[in-house]
């Protein structure tokens, strides 16, 4: 997991890419977007802090688009 105050390493940076894309298709397997989706600011932001907070791609498509109790 990415600590805020760390600097970002390209190891760092690789790391966050795979968690990205691996939600990215976790969200498309599971209908919530289609291909070729576009994050705005605010699913950008969610994700920056799933991502913080250990959450794995697929809990992160779940918080982040699927029903709300």
């Amino acid at each position: 997991m990415l600590d805020e105050s760390e600097p970002l390493t390209l190891e760092l940076l690789r790391e966050l890419e795979v968690w990205t894309c691996a939600w990215y298709d976790k969200a498309i397997a599971a209908n919530f977007v289609r291909s070729a989706y576009h994050p705005d600011a605010k699913v950008i932001k969610l994700l920056q802090g799933y991502y913080h907070a250990g959450l794995s791609p697929a809990e992160a498509a779940e918080a982040c688009f699927g029903r709300r109790h």
